[in-house]
């Protein structure tokens, strides 16, 4: 299992590569007409900082403090259905 350490250097490269990414693009653009913008990128900047958030931290261990807290803005109010 990878660390803290090694995940949260993966994650910046990541980030940083991905904006050089959309930068070359944006520059690059081939349709003057219509430009490429910044703004086209927000779903994938989403899709990757999810990537490099929850998916990338998944394997790693949850303080037992934060697993099964109560304190979320949800608290369902549904009871269990009775056996």
């Amino acid at each position: 299992m990878a660390s803290k350490q090694e995940c949260d250097r993966y994650a910046t490269e990541v980030a940083r590569r991905f904006e050089e990414f959309t930068s070359w693009a944006i520059t690059n653009w081939p349709e003057k007409n219509f430009p490429l913008l910044s703004s086209d990128f927000i779903e994938s900047r989403r899709e990757v900082g999810m990537i490099l958030g929850s998916k990338l931290h998944e394997g790693q261990s949850v303080p037992s403090s934060t697993a099964h807290s109560d304190n979320g803005q949800y608290v369902d109010m549904n009871p269990a259905p009775w056996p």
